[in-house]
């Protein structure tokens, strides 16, 4: 469907009403996520310091000449782990989500294929759950945070840091790390949050810039 006026002019979701037109996507983009309402998600906020909770990646863009009618994304979701999704899903409801999208520039096409290969490959994957108290704890304190970061997985933004790093190639791995302060790759791809996706100066915001 055209986003020119005319008999196919487009339709906006009720977020774009609000956020603006998304942009045409690619595949490999990464899709933030901040949910309203929810406790859970506020606790991850605070303790990441970070206006987004999630983040999932854009897998098959929509292309109605192939068949394609949706931007389909994937993403770690609890309690069911990897699924794939209609990005709608976000867009319907401003009062439950709202979204940003930020993209690595110069991807070549090859490493976008096989970023798109290792997220088919990962359908299914288990989501490692958060402790409540845990959380209730590091989000309260300086101290407990801390600890909290250091031990558990914020498992969203760990597939997509592990999607970037294992597709890229070894030389060019500086070009595909999130997190600034990580000690090692395992490290790396376990304690990646949201935040540090957001705020990685190896991506740029192509929709609704916020931190």
């Amino acid at each position: 469907m055209s986003k020119s006026s005319g008999p196919d002019k487009y339709l906006a979701f009720p977020l774009e009403k609000i956020r603006g037109i998304l942009p045409e996507l690619k595949e490999a983009d990464i899709v933030f996520v901040h949910h309203h309402r929810s406790f859970i998600r506020y606790l991850l906020r605070k303790i990441m310091h970070s206006y987004w909770d999630h983040v999932a990646l854009v897998l098959f863009t929509k292309d109605v000449g192939k068949g394609q009618y949706y931007n389909q994304i994937i993403e770690a979701s609890y309690p069911r782990g990897i699924e794939i999704h209609k990005l709608e899903k976000y867009l319907r409801d401003p009062s439950k989500y709202d979204i940003g999208i930020k993209r690595l520039p110069n991807l070549d096409a090859s490493t976008r294929r096989r970023i798109t290969a290792f997220m088919l490959m990962n359908v299914d994957a288990p989501y490692y759950k958060a402790s409540l108290v845990g959380m209730i704890l590091a989000a309260f304190s300086k101290k407990f945070s801390l600890t909290f970061l250091a031990q558990q997985r914020f498992c969203s933004s760990g597939f997509v840091q592990k999607s970037f790093y294992e597709a890229s190639n070894w030389d060019e791995r500086e070009k595909f790390i999130f997190k600034k302060d990580h000690l090692s790759p395992m490290e790396l791809e376990d304690l990646t949050t949201p935040a540090d996706i957001a705020t990685s100066e190896n991506t740029e915001w192509v929709y609704n810039e916020k931190l």
